[in-house]
């Protein structure tokens, strides 16, 4: 074999070994296309919230869903709950779902696999007080490589993204009612947000565009439910 030959060889290998380590970029897609044509079916809309919980503004979030008699879903961080016990307390007695989000929120795309399979599986360790260890899990950043998919198929855990971005992290936020005009629009949906302490601004964005979510699922007669009441 000519040095030509093996160059190409060795980039042929590469890029099938790179496809085969993020594949499940592909089984992500699968999956939430799926899922968005049932939430649709169903006219749900699921209200989640990542990277919590917080004293900031995880309890305000429980006071307007009791007030709304809404339940929601909400992906832990390992170590926040760790800190706020109490806040996951309340969580579950008010009938709010609680996943798994791993420990440390690692980057699976930008970190050594074994690094990101035990963050999360430090995760699930540090909230087994609340879930079992098939819990429902979201990627941190919604990222999987081969090593992460594997981690929670063993755990045979369901996976959840999202089908639409609140955009509560974006560098300028949008505004809430383009959210809630968008669940509209889509006839429902999986809504990603974050109940992690930030700034007051992004606090508040959280708070209105729940309450707009509401008040659009109240006109079109959405079903408000948590994750665990979606088909799996």
């Amino acid at each position: 074999m000519n040095k030509t030959m093996a160059t190409a060889l060795a980039a042929t290998i590469g890029l099938v070994g790179s496809a085969a380590y993020f594949s499940p970029w592909f089984w992500r897609h699968y999956r939430m296309s799926r899922l968005r044509r049932e939430v649709v079916k169903k006219r749900a809309l699921a209200l989640t919230y990542d990277d919590g919980p917080s004293t900031a503004i995880t309890p305000q979030l429980l006071d307007l869903l009791r007030t709304r008699e809404a339940r929601a879903t909400f992906f832990m961080l390992g170590r926040h709950a760790q800190q706020h016990g109490h806040i996951v307390d309340r969580v579950i007695e008010e009938g709010h779902d609680v996943g798994c989000h791993s420990d440390q929120h690692l980057n699976a795309w930008r970190t050594l696999p074994w690094e990101a399979v035990a963050d999360i599986d430090a995760g699930y360790e540090r909230l087994s007080r609340w879930i079992q260890p098939d819990s429902m899990f979201r990627p941190p950043y919604g990222k999987m490589t081969l090593p992460t998919y594997w981690s929670i198929r063993r755990r045979n855990a369901p996976v959840w993204w999202w089908t639409i971005d609140s955009g509560d992290t974006d560098n300028t936020l949008p505004d809430p009612s383009h959210v809630a005009e968008r669940l509209r629009r889509e006839g429902g949906g999986i809504v990603l947000m974050h109940d992690l302490d930030r700034t007051q601004p992004r606090n508040e964005f959280v708070l209105e565009v729940t309450a707009a979510l509401l008040d659009v699922a109240q006109q079109e007669s959405f079903q408000v439910m948590p994750l665990s009441e979606i088909c799996q």
